[in-house]
C-alpha cells in the first residue's frame, strides 16, 4: 500500500495559503479604504468629481462642507 502522506501535505499546505491569502486581504482593505477616500478628496480638489458624487461616495450628509472634511482626510 501507499502512503498518503505527501498528497496530504500538499493539500494541507494549499489550504495554508488560501488562508494566509484571505488573512493578508483582510488586513489590507481599511488601508485601501483610506487611499480611496484620499483619492476622492484630491479629484474633488482637482474640481473632477463633483460635490454629489463626493458625498454620495463618502456618505455624509449634503449639509456639511466638503472642502473641510477632504482636508481632514487628506491630513490623516
Amino acid at each position: 500500500m501507499r502512503s498518503n502522506f505527501r498528497p496530504n501535505i500538499r493539500l494541507a499546505s494549499n489550504i495554508l495559503l488560501v488562508i494566509a491569502t484571505f488573512a493578508i486581504v483582510l488586513k489590507l482593505k481599511p488601508i485601501a479604504q483610506v487611499y480611496q477616500e484620499k483619492n476622492l478628496c484630491i479629484k474633488y480638489i482637482k474640481h473632477q468629481v463633483n460635490r454629489d458624487t463626493l458625498t454620495k461616495r463618502l456618505k455624509i450628509l449634503k449639509q456639511a462642507d466638503p472642502s473641510s472634511i477632504c482636508e481632514a482626510i487628506i491630513k490623516s
